[in-house]
């Protein structure tokens, strides 16, 4: 198993999708040994916003690139050779007002390239992924209870635009851990973070 774990929250000792993260890598490890592991934590070094230049860059061919132009994707470049090495994903996704951080929109806009992650046919205005064979697991905390199907889901743009966007690349198999109400009491937090984790724990068995 080759496992890239992307972590997303600014939060470093007290963040919960780290924790649990940790735990469900942990759980992983232990059952395969053949497993391989690597981190990009965009949440404490995020990776550039495309500029102007950076996009002139991305929809030209290679050979037409000036050395400016390489030199500016060159982050990119390494994150989609990550990401196309693993075929497992486990993502730590705090929810950010209703949405995914800011950091990890980020990674997204660097991974989510023409002819390196998905193409399109301009005869047929179709899309195709180029990213798959993958698996996925996000791992979502939130302050209130905004999964998807309950009163508040409706604000939930984080786990659609995960499906999405994962899916969009060719990552259809995309497993949505929710954390929520954590900004309750401490009683209530801790029952919602065992039932995720119990999940986790249930996922790492079959997964």
């Amino acid at each position: 198993m080759k496992l890239l774990e992307i972590q997303s929250s600014v939060r470093l000792e007290k963040s919960i999708s780290r924790a649990l993260s940790h735990e469900f890598i942990e759980a992983l490890q232990n059952s395969h040994p053949d497993f391989h592991h690597q981190q990009q934590d965009v949440g404490t070094n995020p990776p550039a916003h495309p500029t102007e230049l950076w996009t002139t860059a991305n929809y030209l061919p290679p050979e037409s690139r000036t050395l400016e132009m390489a030199t500016i994707l060159t982050e990119s470049d390494r994150l989609i050779a990550e990401l196309l090495w693993a075929d497992r994903l486990v993502l730590g996704v705090p929810m950010y007002n209703f949405s995914v951080p800011s950091t990890l929109k980020a990674y997204l806009d660097n991974i989510v390239r023409v002819n390196r992650t998905f193409t399109f046919d301009p005869q047929t205005h179709t899309f195709q992924g180029l990213a798959t064979g993958k698996k996925a697991i996000a791992i979502v905390p939130s302050a209130g209870n905004f999964v998807v199907g309950t009163p508040l889901g409706e604000m939930n743009f984080c786990d659609p635009y995960l499906r999405s966007i994962l899916g969009f690349i060719g990552i259809e198999e995309v497993e949505i851990v929710p954390i929520p109400n954590q900004f309750m009491d401490e009683e209530i937090r801790q029952q919602e973070v065992a039932t995720a984790r119990l999940n986790l724990m249930n996922l790492a068995a079959s997964w």
